[in-house]
Parts: structure tokens; sequence; C-alpha cells
């Protein structure tokens, strides 16, 4: 049943990204047509969706139904055209529209984008969107490795971060990283170490060790790792209401031991078997300690016993891909990158031996042998038992950005982010000495707005609508920039022909056209070709197929 519905919701996931992507690109072409109408000019078709199974002629315009949901188009052959005398479908030819007609027209397709991302916006507005992260005014340093740009410059454990690039902030660490990846040259962080203030500025650099598509991207990802604070929101009637928690309420420690993140969180809740934990709680400056008692996750399968690592098949041996902090493995000395030889003396060749083993055991101690370079070492862990509990608590704060902050915002993170890959381009073409951490391999083609259509709705409703308005606001910026065959470039050569009042000749039109659309492509196969790639990581994972036994968040 659990693997039906986690199919059922994988399908829901991908219409949701059909019906997304259709709609911000019919609106774009609805803008087209209505502004055609308006200033009418001759129209040969309008579409929704591609591959028409369905076609109606009314009013001279075919009206067209297409069975690939991806949208629509309109064909507009005295805007588009790059003759000096347009033709329609059926070779009539037609009277060259006024620049003011195509300016209008090309406009409109823009303007609608930003329109239906208005109207989607206020929706956000409404419900809000959940943040990943609190928002914090400060940043304290969990721990940093040495090999690092960030230590060599001065930061250090401990260390408060107070402003960045001089000014404060007020940031999730999600929006605390993309500042970082979007500054030009050095970052500038301003520290506080116990009484001191210092300006600690490094040059950020591709970090292969960052969480989830960061690492795999090669973005500069800060190499410290946060004190994220985790901050509760109790529900009514819920353990955690009961034990006196309220809005906002941070937890700094359970059962004597820190929590550093939400990982910490719950592992602490989930490995507790129902027993009552003491919390130690931040609320208003003052910290004090209260009593909470997990439940059990209704409808939650059977408790399992696990170790705390992650494993990856590598050629044919398991290795240990990765550790949960604090687990049982971890704790006993395992380490990223060991390969598990064998458990109690037994060979471990296959992802499913150990988690069956040490579950089939109940939880007793196990011995495994550690191959680690050229040591093979016996190290005994002891599993932990672990169940699906929970306190009863939101951790995540939401957010109602409302929708002129989301069409400014998505204005500056589009600039931000072509300023930065044109640096990149300029610095390696020796054209500029500023460096920044952007490529053009970052940008996204339809497959990699997809994918993340994808990751968005399975995250939550809001956010996958959140995305659907940025994608929105980001189509028209895009359509807008004045180059040939976008709608930027119509209204730039309609504008050049209001001021000189001539037009440029069709032969001219149809190279700059050609040149451009051959440019078009070639960046969008470049675009797609790494987008793909992501693709196959994400869903083959061409390296390793990669196991965890290790509980996912609940």
């Amino acid at each position: 049943m659990d693997l039906f519905l986690e199919y059922l919701e994988m399908a829901g996931a991908v219409i949701f990204v059909f019906v997304a992507l259709g709609f911000c690109i019919f609106s774009h072409e609805l803008g087209h047509f209505l502004a055609g109408k308006l200033m009418g000019l001759h129209i040969d078709a309008f579409s929704i969706g591609f591959r028409p199974v369905w076609r109606k002629k009314y009013k001279g315009v075919e009206y067209r139904i297409g069975w690939l949901p991806l949208g629509g188009y309109v064909e507009l052959p005295q805007v588009d055209a790059s003759d000096d005398i347009p033709k329609s479908a059926d070779g009539t030819e037609l009277p060259p529209a006024s620049p003011k007609a195509r300016i209008v027209t090309a406009v409109a397709g823009p303007l609608f984008n930003i329109i239906s991302g208005l109207l989607l916006g206020c929706i956000v507005w409404a419900v809000g969107v959940p943040e990943a992260t609190p928002r914090m005014r400060e940043i304290k340093v969990l721990s940093i490795p040495e090999n690092c740009p960030e230590y060599a410059a001065g930061l250090r454990k401990d260390d408060v971060i107070t402003k960045l690039n001089g000014e404060s902030f007020h940031h999730t660490w999600e929006k605390f990283v993309e500042k970082i990846l979007f500054t030009i040259n050095e970052v500038t962080l301003e520290v506080k170490r116990g009484d001191q203030i210092l300006q600690i500025s490094y040059l950020p650099a591709e970090n292969p060790d960052a969480p989830g598509k960061a690492g795999k991207e090669k973005l500069a990802y800060p190499f410290f790792k946060p004190l994220l604070p985790i901050k509760l929101y109790p529900l009514p009637d819920s353990p955690a209401e009961k034990a006196g928690l309220r809005d906002g309420d941070i937890v700094t420690g359970i059962d004597g031991e820190a929590v550093s993140g939400l990982e910490n969180f719950t592992s602490a809740i989930n490995f507790s078997n129902g027993r009552t934990l003491v919390f130690e709680v931040l609320r208003d400056g003052k910290t004090f300690s209260c009593q909470v008692t997990p439940r059990k996750v209704p409808g939650s399968r059977d408790e399992r016993f696990l170790t705390g690592i992650t494993m990856a098949l590598t050629g044919n041996q398991i290795k240990v891909a990765s550790l949960m902090a604090g687990g049982a493995a971890a704790k006993a000395g395992v380490k990223a990158d060991d390969i598990i030889a064998a458990v109690d003396g037994n060979a471990v060749n296959t992802l499913q031996y150990l988690p069956e083993y040490i579950n089939k055991n109940r939880g007793k101690c196990v011995t495994l042998t550690i191959l680690r370079g050229r040591e093979t070492i016996n190290i005994p862990v002891t599993p932990k038992r672990f169940g699906h509990y929970e306190i009863g608590v939101e951790l995540a704060a939401y957010n109602h950005p409302n929708p002129l902050e989301l069409f400014w915002s998505t204005i500056e993170m589009s600039w931000k982010s072509l300023r930065g890959i044109a640096t990149t381009i300029g610095n390696k073409l020796h054209l500029t000495d500023s460096r920044s951490s952007l490529k053009p391999s970052h940008m996204s083609s339809t497959l990699g707005i997809g994918m993340a259509l994808y990751d968005s709705i399975r995250t939550s409703p809001a956010y996958g609508l959140y995305l659907m308005v940025v994608i929105s606001f980001a189509l028209a910026i895009f359509n807008l920039l004045p180059l040939p065959v976008l709608d930027g470039g119509h209204i730039l050569f309609g504008v050049l022909e209001l001021l000189t009042g001539k037009r440029i000749p069709g032969n001219v039109m149809k190279v700059i056209s050609y040149i451009f659309v051959a440019l078009l492509i070639l960046l969008t196969l470049w675009i797609t070709f790494y987008d793909g790639r992501r693709f196959v990581q994400k869903f083959t994972d061409d390296k390793a197929e990669v196991v965890k036994n290790a509980p996912s968040n609940p």
C-alpha cells in the first residue's frame, strides 16, 4: 500500500510539472494572441498544447487543441516574418505590421506572464511558503575544516557572523548561502569573537562536500557548518503543547546533548522509544528545562534497529557514503569512505545484507570488519532502536511574501545570476579580473525547470505554487532581453523603426534571425546536456546505488 501511494504521489508530481509549465507558456502566448487581435493583425492559428488532435476555424483563425500539454503557441506571420512581405499560412500576401502593432504584441506575452504571476502570487501571499530554516540575525560557526578558504582567512569554530558584505541580515541559511553565491570577488564576514569584532575576507571556492545538489553542482557553498536553531511551533493538544512549549521556542539540547540541527533533533525523538526527554529551551533570551514525552506516529511501520550508516555499492564493495551525526556507527568510530567487508565474520556483499542482519539480531552488538586504506579494523557497534515518534510540532515558519516582493526578488535574482555567469565567462576569456562562482552550466533548461517543479511539489504544495510564480516572472524577464528571436528583440527593432522611420531589410533580418536561432539552439542543447546529467544522477545514480541504514527525517 505504501509503495502504491508513493507511485501515486510521483504521478501527481509529474502531472503538476506539465500543468505548471503549460500554464506559464500558455499565459504568455495568450497575451500575444489577444494583443494581435486588438491590433488587427492576421492570426493563422492559436493552439492549446502541441500536436493537435482537434482543429476548428473561426473568423479566419484556426483554433487547435494538442495532446501534448506543454503550453501553446500563436502563429502571427506579420510579427514573426523576416521577409519584407509577410504571408499567411495559405500563401496570401499580408501588409507589414506597423512598429506600434509589433511592439504591443511583443510586450503582451511577457506582460501576461507578469499578470498571471501576480495573481498566483496572491495565493502564495495568503497561504505562505514554509522556510527550511529559521531566519537569523547572527550565525554561529558550529564547525569548520582547516583546509578551506574561510579557515585560511581566519574564521574559527564558535565565531558569530553578524554581517555579510558589510550588511546586517535577517535571513534563512539558504538565503545567506544564496548571497554568498551571488557575490562577485571576495566575501567579507563581520565576526564577533568574544569581545573582538573581526573582518574576515575570502574568495569562495567549490565545495565538493556540500550537501545535496550544491556538492554535485560544484558550487562555492560555505565550508563551515552553522548552528541552526530548531524553532518549535506546537500543534494543539500535542505532547509539546502539554509540556508547556510555545511558538518560537528554540531547542538547544535534549537529554544533556547539544542540538545542532534538524538531524540531531529528529534522531533524538525517533530513538527515544517513547521515553520522556528533557528539553533545554531558549525563550526570550532565557533558558529553561521541560520534560516532553514523544508519542508514536499513528500508522507508522514497525520499529527497526539502525547503525546510522548510509551505504553505497562501489564496484563489488560496500562503501560508507555518510554517517548520521550521533548515530551508533559514528560514535563507535566508523568513518565515511570506509569499506564494510564483513559483519560478525559474515561477508557483506549486498546493500541489503547489513540492515537485514542487524534487524534479525534485534539490536545486539555486532562487529563490523572495516577496510580503511591498507588497514583492516574490527569495530563493535550496538545498533539503536528506531521508531517513528513525534512531539506534535511544526518546525518551519511560513513566509508570506506579497506578489510585488516576489516579482522584485525574481528580477534581482535573474540579474545577479546573469551578472555572475557573465563575470565567469569574462574571466575565462581574460576580459576581467573579477571572479564569480556561478557558471553557464548552472543555468536550467526546460528539463531542469521541470525537475525543480517536481521536487518542489513533493516538498510542499505551497512551495510548488511559489516556484510556479517565480518561473512565470522569470519567463517574462528572459523574453524581454533585447535579443533577436525573443520578444525583447521584436520590441527593440520596433522602437528603432519608430525612431528612424525605416525598417531593417528582410534579408538582413533573416540572417540575424538565423544566427541567433542557431546560437539559442546550441545554448539550449548545451544546458540540457547538463540537466540530463543531473536527471541521471537524480533517478538512476550511475555511480552507485545508495541505500540508507539510517532514518529519514519524519
